[in-house]
C-alpha cells in the first residue's frame, strides 16, 4: 500500500509489510532523508533499510521484535532493516505527539556505522537497539532539521548526513555505558543520571524515571553497580564540572549552580576531594 500521506512505499507481505527507501524525502535519489509523524503508524513492517526515530514530543507505544514499550519525548531507537516495528496511539496521554524519523540507505549506513564500531554486531546483536536524547540534543536536533529542510537537495543531503551522524555519536557515546550484564531498565536509567540535562534533580527525583521506589532502587543499583546512586551522579558531576572549567568562562559559582549544588563550599570541598586540587587551581592549569 501507499499512502496519500507518506512518499514511504509500503507492500504489503502477509503478516508484516515491507517498506522500500523511495524515500519519505523531499528529493528522490538521496543516501539520507528525514520525515516528521505526528500519528500512529499501526501497521507492522521491516525496511530495505536503516532507520533512526526518536520522539520529540508527547507519548506513543512501539512494538518491535515482539517487545512492546511506552515511548516518551527522548527516546530513540536505531532501528536495523531486519527489525520488526510498529507504533501504536497510546490512549492514555493527551498530548500532542511527534517524532522524526531518518531513513539511511544501507550502504551508507554500512559505511558510517563502520567508523564508529562493528557493523556487523550492530546488525546481529540480539533483540533491539534503544538510546536517549536529552532535552537539549532535541531542541538542537530539532533545530537542525528546520534549517535542513529549506536547503537544496545536494546540502539537503549532506546536511542530513551531519544530522545522522550527530544522533549516532550521542548513541555511541551511551553504549559506552552500557553493561549487557545489567537489565535494560538499569543501562537506560544510568544513561538518564549521566545526562547533564539532569544533574539538578535530586535522587529521589531521578528514581521516579523507574517503576521502583527510590529506596528499593538503591538497593538493586547498589548490588549491580557496587556503588550507591549518590556517589554514582555526584562522580558524573565532577567529571562534567571538569570539562566546563576547561571549556569555558563560566565561573565556579555558575558551574556549581548548573549541576545542582545549591552551595559553593560543598561544590569546592567535593572536587578536591575528588581531585586532590580546588576548581580554580584546576582551571588555571588547563587554561
Amino acid at each position: 500500500m501507499k499512502s496519500k500521506n507518506s512518499p514511504i512505499y509500503v507492500e504489503d507481505i502477509g503478516a508484516f509489510s515491507y517498506s522500500t527507501i523511495n524515500m519519505a524525502s523531499p528529493f528522490k535519489d538521496v543516501s539520507v532523508a528525514f520525515h516528521w509523524l505526528n500519528t500512529e503508524y499501526p501497521t507492522m513492517h521491516t525496511h530495505e533499510h536503516w532507520e533512526i526515530l526518536v520522539v520529540m514530543s508527547g507519548s506513543i507505544l512501539h512494538e518491535i521484535n515482539g517487545h512492546k514499550q511506552t515511548l516518551n519525548r527522548g527516546d530513540a531507537f536505531l532501528i536495523r532493516p531486519q527489525d520488526k516495528h510498529c507504533l501504536h496511539k497510546n490512549y492514555a496521554s493527551n498530548e500532542p505527539y511527534q517524532h522524526i524519523n531518518f531513513i539511511i540507505e544501507s550502504e551508507f549506513a554500512h559505511k558510517l556505522l563502520s567508523i564508529y564500531d562493528d557493523y556487523d554486531e550492530l546488525l546481529n546483536m540480539n533483540d533491539y537497539i534503544h538510546f536517549l536524547l536529552n532535552d537539549s540534543d532535541i531542541i538542537d536536533l530539532y533545530e537542525r532539521a528546520l534549517l535542513a529542510q529549506n536547503l537544496s537537495k545536494k546540502e539537503y543531503e549532506e546536511y542530513s548526513k551531519l544530522i545522522v551522524s550527530y544522533v549516532l555519536i550521542k548513541f555511541f557515546e551511551q553504549k559506552k555505558l552500557f553493561n549487557s550484564e545489567y537489565p535494560a531498565w538499569l543501562n537506560n536509567f544510568i544513561v538518564y543520571i549521566s545526562s547533564p540535562s539532569n544533574f539538578g534533580k535530586t535522587v529521589q527525583e531521578l528514581a521516579k524515571n523507574t517503576s521502583y521506589s527510590y529506596s528499593r532502587l538503591a538497593r538493586i543499583f547498589k548490588n549491580y553497580t557496587g556503588e550507591t546512586i549518590v556517589d554514582f551522579v555526584n562522580d558524573k558531576k565532577m567529571q562534567y564540572a571538569k570539562r566546563l572549567l576547561r571549556s569555558t568562562d563560566l565561573t565556579t559559582l555558575q558551574i556549581s549552580d548548573q549541576i545542582g549544588y545549591t552551595s559553593l563550599s560543598s561544590f569546592n570541598h567535593l572536587f578536591k576531594k575528588t581531585f586532590g586540587i580546588t576548581p580554580s587551581a584546576y582551571r588555571k592549569e588547563h587554561q
